[in-house]
């Protein structure tokens, strides 16, 4: 069976990155049988042609998880590395993960993401949320054995456990679903350390209040679906508390305390934002203030999970 395949997808007018390319090709090198799985809105054909490698197109609909189940049945070969398709990749840490994940032999792999080329206060929020996230919240949570969430813009996948295995409950949230059944069966991951792609856009208030509102209906889709039992629903209901629940909590606590101990309030800031950027020293500003601002965006994903249209 051929070592690796990838998975990436187009929405609308996107056409396929040099970027990409570039990456099939490198890992065409050290895993000769890849192909690329490229999924496509519309019948426009992709124009590749630095590619050394196979790319199948596929013309579907829908959201990324359910082009993933389809790409998982098709595909013949042991490990599956998704990629989104507007990331800019850190190749050398990128191919480091692929090559530790399959002399591993593990069932799900990760790496950092970061953010670039960041323009306004809010897409450095962002910056640090990230940080938080990839650094902090989810290799400790994994740890306990309570982690579910996995970074969905490039990841792999061992193709024997997660086939015909996956709830069918279509969601916004492939990264919640996949680290989910992987939580569920204790499957074994690999966390590499390296950052392995920069996230590209920059954010507006309104673009990451939107996000965060979808963010929010594909965790309520993900409690909806049918196969989830009581550990399930508590490891996604432990995700939504310190992802989205304990932010707004710690800025009621520091609002509450300041008054008294307005010291205190202040050195703890320090302390957590020393925390948060100590792999991004150039972030440590956004990180002061982050614990103040970004709860705000996690009241709007509390307000979009509560909301039911009439």
């Amino acid at each position: 069976m051929p070592e690796l395949a990838i998975v990436t997808y187009l929405r609308g007018a996107e056409r396929l990155t040099p970027e990409l390319i570039e990456i099939g090709n490198r890992l065409h090198r050290r895993y000769p049988g890849l192909v690329m799985t490229l999924f496509v809105e519309s019948s426009a054909t992709v124009a590749a042609p630095e590619a050394g490698f196979p790319i199948h197109v596929v013309e579907a609909a829908g959201t990324k998880y359910r082009k993933l189940l389809l790409a998982l049945q098709d595909v013949g070969h042991r490990y599956l590395l998704s990629l989104d398709n507007d990331i800019a990749a850190d190749i050398p840490g990128l191919l480091r993960l692929v090559d530790q994940t399959l002399a591993a032999d593990a069932d799900l792999g990760w790496g950092r993401v970061q953010s670039r080329k960041l323009a306004g206060l809010v897409s450095r929020l962002v910056e640090v949320d990230k940080l938080l996230s990839h650094t902090v919240l989810r290799p400790m949570l994994w740890r306990m054995h309570l982690g579910v969430s996995i970074p969905g813009q490039c990841f792999l996948l061992r193709t024997a456990s997660f086939r015909d295995r996956l709830p069918v409950t279509d969601t916004f949230l492939d990264d919640l679903s996949i680290g989910l059944h992987a939580a569920k069966h204790r499957l074994r991951y690999h966390y590499g350390r390296d950052v392995v792609a920069y996230e590209l856009p920059s954010y507006s208030f309104a673009a990451l209040w939107k996000q965060r509102a979808r963010w929010a209906t594909g965790f309520r889709q993900s409690l909806s679906c049918a196969t989830l039992n009581r550990q399930d629903r508590r490891l996604l209901w432990i995700h939504a508390f310190f992802y989205h629940l304990l932010p707004i909590l710690h800025v009621a606590a520091l609002a509450a305390l300041a008054p008294q101990a307005p010291l205190a309030c202040a050195g703890w800031l320090v302390a957590l934002a020393l925390v948060i950027a100590r792999h991004r020293p150039q972030a440590l500003g956004a990180a002061l203030a982050y614990p103040i601002l970004f709860p705000l965006f996690h009241a709007g994903w509390w307000l979009q999970f509560f909301h039911v249209k009439r």
